[in-house]
């Protein structure tokens, strides 16, 4: 496995779009994933050769930075790529705040946000879509960290 991290651009909207479908219940539209780039949203790549592994989608506002998504693959997760992802913005935004939300449920994505310094400060009731359509609204778990590199 050869991974290259990069920006994104336009042109990758159509894998992204792809695998933010295949990944979340809540999934945004493709005109929605345009429309975020024209508005100076930040998108951090993974490539295996030509097969997009992960993303991360953020957004900046003053100090803070907001991650709205991360998405991995499901034939690459647990590799690491969603913590490099994770680093690579951090590392590019030193003195910034940054925030997130997870669901409740995602334990391992919270252990992941853990170890990169994010503390929980918060919950948002009933949050997220549900899974399946007989299902609850799910919680999120708020966290921040403020990066000091």
């Amino acid at each position: 496995m050869s991974l290259i991290f990069r920006q994104g651009c336009e042109d990758d909207l159509t894998a992204v779009y792809k695998l933010n479908c295949e990944v979340f219940p809540e999934s945004w539209s493709n005109d929605g994933l345009k429309a975020a780039l024209k508005k100076d949203y930040e998108l951090l790549l993974c490539m295996d050769r030509d097969l997009l592994a992960g993303y991360l989608l953020s957004r900046s506002v003053l100090d803070e930075v907001h991650i709205m998504q991360i998405a991995v693959a499901p034939s690459h997760q647990r590799r690491g790529i969603a913590g490099q992802l994770s680093r690579m913005l951090l590392n590019a935004n030193p003195g910034r705040i940054f925030l997130l939300e997870v669901r409740v449920s995602n334990v391992a994505a919270q252990a992941l946000y853990a170890k990169l310094g994010f503390a929980r400060s918060g919950y948002r009731k009933a949050y997220y879509v549900a899974e399946n359509k007989n299902g609850a609204r799910e919680d999120a778990v708020l966290m921040s960290c403020q990066n000091s590199l």
